[in-house]
């Protein structure tokens, strides 16, 4: 039988308002949780690719415009995306976090148990399980006053939809993603 025409795939703008709240990025026990959120809105990454971020991920251009540095492991290689200044700094705090007064960790969110060295990155399932608690805590909701259930990587095609609609090359988006 013919498949059924699916929906979109990006999260609504209303459910995104409230996800993307200062209030609701403040109730993260942990501030790597809520640096990781943040990074997957805006720079589009894949869970895994943003657990496994290098402690050095930051770098910027000729202009100190910032960018995020990270290994692509789907396309498997290495690649850039641009930051705003929000993030740049907080990821730069999560560095401070992480270093802590010591040598720095060779990845920026290191597993907390079990990791003596530090060199473990942050689970995928860690970090789902922290992100499903914070969402139940906020009772996101939809316009129907439904409860929304969300997967990080929806955040990866709202990114794309948001760039397609402030008329964004296609093929701009496409590298970015």
């Amino acid at each position: 039988p013919p498949r059924p025409q699916r929906g979109p795939r990006a999260v609504a703008e209303q459910v995104m308002a409230q996800i993307e709240a200062a209030t609701a990025i403040a109730a993260w026990s942990d501030p790597a949780g809520a640096v990781i959120t943040l990074i997957l809105i805006r720079c589009g990454l894949r869970v895994g690719d943003a657990t496994r971020l290098a402690y050095d991920c930051l770098v910027t251009d000729a202009k100190s415009a910032p960018y995020l540095r990270y290994v692509n492991h789907k396309m498997n290689r290495e690649a850039l995306v641009p930051l705003d200044e929000e993030l740049h700094a907080l990821i730069a705090a999560q560095q401070a976090r992480v270093a802590d007064g010591a040598a720095a960790p060779p990845v920026l969110f290191p597993r907390p148990t079990k990791n003596p060295t530090r060199t473990i990155p942050l689970s995928t399932a860690t970090y789902r399980a922290a992100l499903y608690r914070w969402l139940a805590s906020l009772d996101v909701r939809d316009e129907h006053g439904h409860r929304v259930h969300l997967t990080p990587h929806q955040w990866r095609h709202t990114l794309g939809t948001r760039l397609i609609n402030r008329d964004v090359p296609q093929e701009v988006v496409r590298r970015i993603l």
